[in-house]
């Protein structure tokens, strides 16, 4: 490859900086210590609230949530009420490999949220659809070659916990993303300028299983979570025996992690201020009521505007006088279980987001006082993927690390991820693409 830079992204979604600093120093996870040590670390903040579908978005396009109108994994508006399921094909923006900046330069994508339906590239991509697909590879005969190689994907959606035994799901995660790594070493073996891999497992796994880590659980060894971040410990080993003086290694995660105490309807709260109004059976009366809870993730809350939504209530004339009346009540909620506030801030969208799709985004977006107690989401498909199960959920502030090519300058003291994208295209030797909002980690 002479002394074309080259560049190798490894997302390590879900990892917290906490559970690094823990086992780093106690040995358990080599090749993360070495990528620490042979490199330079930071902080890396999500913007807005954080999700993966937004902070994906952004890696790969270098624009914010409020250009690219991306914020879930749902639609945060519909006509009907009824979320949509995005692929991130809806984005205002194209992704990095589209653009002329970065003509010539070979693209390698696996398992990254935003990339379905795949469309040809200068390169391979297996894609994250949201449904099961047969054509979540580019070219078509990909699929092919990488099942030749004993590493056919498995997308997440073929996945899906629904309370089995641990030792029936676990396992499988697991695999799915040492398939990931595994296609990703070939792709760059194949002759890719930039690899980007996003390894899931963390993510998946701390949602179900956090409580093992704590008092009372199954300990370290022996803990779903653990597994996850020793596999993912592996991959960033065998990424990192092909670093030299050429090629980069980044790895980050574009979220954290926490505990989880309890999901809590918004909905209950915005029922008990009389700002939504409830029919013999329990469900949501929308032609009476002013507002309604965003779809999970957003921790958001949509006001019910005539117009936008089947029955919407409020005049669009009496917007901004109604959302500014449901903060009120909302940031009057007292949270049951602990006596406080239960919102830190209620802000409008606009306090929080920036840019020409804000309005893709809800209309007020909720801070939550204690990090345990979150907003559920929309109630539907909080039941379809069994959300109150949950033990642990997202936090804003994660890692990144980059080692490789002579990198060891410090970064700044807290990264985004348009940064990591800007990062990407300067560490490939080129002038960051117009409308590019990050800042190169590295001068």
């Amino acid at each position: 490859m002479g002394t074309t830079p080259r560049v190798i992204a490894v997302i390590t979604e879900g990892a917290t900086p906490e559970l690094l600093d823990r086992w780093v120093p106690e040995g358990r996870l080599p090749n993360f210590a070495r990528l620490f040590a042979e490199g330079v670390r930071g902080t890396l903040d999500a913007e807005g609230v954080p999700y993966e579908p937004p902070g994906l978005v952004s890696l790969l396009t270098g624009h914010g949530p409020g250009d690219h109108g991306i914020f879930s994994y749902w639609s945060c508006h519909d006509p009907e009420y009824r979320p949509q399921v995005e692929n991130g094909d809806r984005r205002r923006n194209p992704l990095m490999w589209h653009l002329p900046d970065l003509a010539g330069l070979k693209f390698g994508s696996v398992g990254l949220f935003g990339t379905h339906p795949v469309q040809p590239l200068d390169g391979w991509v297996v894609s994250y659809p949201m449904q099961l697909s047969l054509h979540a590879c580019y070219p078509r005969g990909l699929q092919k070659e990488l099942t030749q190689h004993g590493i056919a994907p498995t997308h997440d959606t073929a996945i899906w916990w629904h309370g089995q035994a641990k030792q029936d799901f676990v396992p499988d995660v697991l695999e799915a993303d040492r398939r990931r790594g595994a296609a990703a070493m070939l792709l760059y073996d194949k002759g890719a300028d930039a690899i980007l891999v996003n390894l899931t497992s963390i993510d998946r796994l701390s949602h179900i299983f956090w409580q093992e880590l704590e008092p009372g659980g199954v300990g370290t060894e022996d803990s779903a979570v653990f597994a996850a971040y020793r596999l993912a410990d592996e991959i960033i080993g065998k990424l990192l025996d092909r670093a030299d003086e050429n090629t980069a290694v980044l790895a980050f995660s574009e979220i954290g992690f926490g505990p989880l105490r309890a999901y809590c309807a918004v909905n209950d709260d915005l029922a008990a201020a009389g700002l939504q109004a409830r029919g013999d059976d329990g469900a949501v009366d929308w032609a009476a009521s002013t507002a309604f809870e965003a779809v999970q993730g957003t921790h958001g809350v949509n006001i019910n505007v005539r117009g936008r939504y089947k029955h919407g209530l409020v005049p669009e004339e009496d917007y901004e006088r109604v959302r500014a009346e449901v903060a009120e009540g909302l940031a009057a909620v007292v949270n049951p279980r602990t006596g406080a506030p239960m919102f830190a801030a209620v802000s409008p969208r606009e306090e929080i987001y920036r840019g020409d799709t804000v309005s893709a985004a809800p209309d007020l977006i909720l801070e939550p006082a204690d990090w345990r107690y979150l907003p559920l989401g929309d109630q539907t498909w909080a039941k379809k993927v069994y959300r109150n199960w949950q033990s642990a959920w997202h936090r804003r502030r994660s890692y990144w690390a980059l080692a490789g090519a002579g990198r060891t300058a410090a970064g700044p003291d807290v990264a985004r991820p348009v940064d990591v994208a800007a990062t990407l295209v300067h560490l490939l030797g080129r002038d960051l693409p117009a409308g590019f909002t990050g800042t190169p980690l590295l001068p």
